[in-house]
């Protein structure tokens, strides 16, 4: 797994970071991971909110299709 650095840490948000790792008896980096799985999971969940899986993919397909085309490009 790669490693992450994180850089410029407000410090109320690392002292959060640092009580629940204390309560949960985790290191800081599992802390770190389970608040990234769990941010995601809710970022994901958002963003599919109503949509099923099929549609979630062709609008996934979509948008892949927008980026490959070149910039300034006409529809």
């Amino acid at each position: 797994m790669a490693d992450v650095t994180l850089r410029d840490i407000d410090p109320l948000l690392l002292e959060r970071i640092r009580r629940l790792s204390v309560a949960r008896g985790w290191t800081q980096e599992q802390t770190c991971m389970a608040l990234l799985e769990q941010g995601l999971f809710a970022s994901e969940h958002e963003v599919r909110s109503g949509f099923e899986n099929p549609e979630v993919d062709v609008l996934s397909e979509a948008i892949q299709a927008l980026h490959a085309l070149p910039a300034g490009s006409d529809l």
